[in-house]
């Protein structure tokens, strides 16, 4: 019976191992959206950093020209209200005539003012484009690469963790049935999912907690399986003297 429960231990310790690797495995793989969600963010960003200046010199470039268009008329109407004042009779109709064409001029001033300040504004944006398309050329290629390489590990990951959980199905398949529910009803209960440990010094390495000597004493025969009084995690005798498990 001892070398029997011993040997249940043992395949249970190779089960927990592997079972362990698994939930390290498939973590990993949860973490492969996120992070390449995260890379088309970061060259998102960029792009967009660039279609948005692109817009912004556009809107400016349409509202330069429309401001040139709008000059053009108003020079055109004091080209015209010059003309006419030169065939004006009387006092009245001149001096009407010089107030229009000094409205228009002022008009004609502050348009011109608007139109000076649109091109630095559009000079201003072309820089910033020029930036912004440096680092995305400087980072685009870094940020696929990178992805790719996450992709590429994903697969990786996910063929070893194929491969782990088919030898975790074969080690199950060496438990009896009993002591493997009893190691699933442990199991459930723990969120690390850890539900067999060692204790040694008469200390639970699950816990830390000190076991009672009769049972600690009991644990050394390995006639049955035993659980922590404390965690409850099935428990089993290390030898002191060999620390290897």
């Amino acid at each position: 019976m001892e070398t029997d429960i011993r040997h249940q231990i043992a395949i249970l310790i190779r089960l927990q191992e592997a079972e362990l690797e698994i939930r390290k495995i498939k973590h990993a793989l949860s973490q492969v959206d996120s992070r390449t969600a995260e890379l088309d963010s970061q060259l998102n960003e960029y792009t967009a950093a660039v279609e948005n200046s692109q817009t912004r010199i556009r809107e400016l470039t349409q509202r330069s020209r429309t401001l040139e268009s709008e000059l053009q008329t108003i020079q055109s109407r004091v080209a015209k209200s010059q003309e006419k004042s030169r065939s004006i009779k009387t006092n009245k109709e001149y001096q009407s005539a010089l107030k229009e064409i000094e409205d228009l001029g002022s008009m004609a001033s502050k348009i011109e003012d608007e139109v000076l300040t649109g091109l630095e504004q559009i000079e201003g944006a072309q820089k910033e484009l020029e930036g912004h398309q440096a680092r995305l050329q400087a980072q685009a290629g870094l940020i696929r690469a990178e992805k790719q390489s996450v992709l590429q590990e994903s697969q990786e990951t996910a063929a070893k963790l194929e491969h782990m959980e088919t030898a975790a199905e074969q080690i199950s398949g060496q438990v009896s049935s009993d002591i493997l529910a009893l190691y699933r009803r442990v199991q459930a209960k723990k969120a690390d999912g850890v539900a067999i440990v060692s204790a040694t010094a008469s200390v639970c390495r699950g816990c830390h907690v000190n076991i009672p000597p009769q049972m600690y004493n009991e644990l050394q025969r390995v006639d049955r399986l035993k659980n922590c009084p404390n965690c409850e995690r099935i428990i089993y005798w290390k030898d002191e003297e060999n620390r290897s498990e």
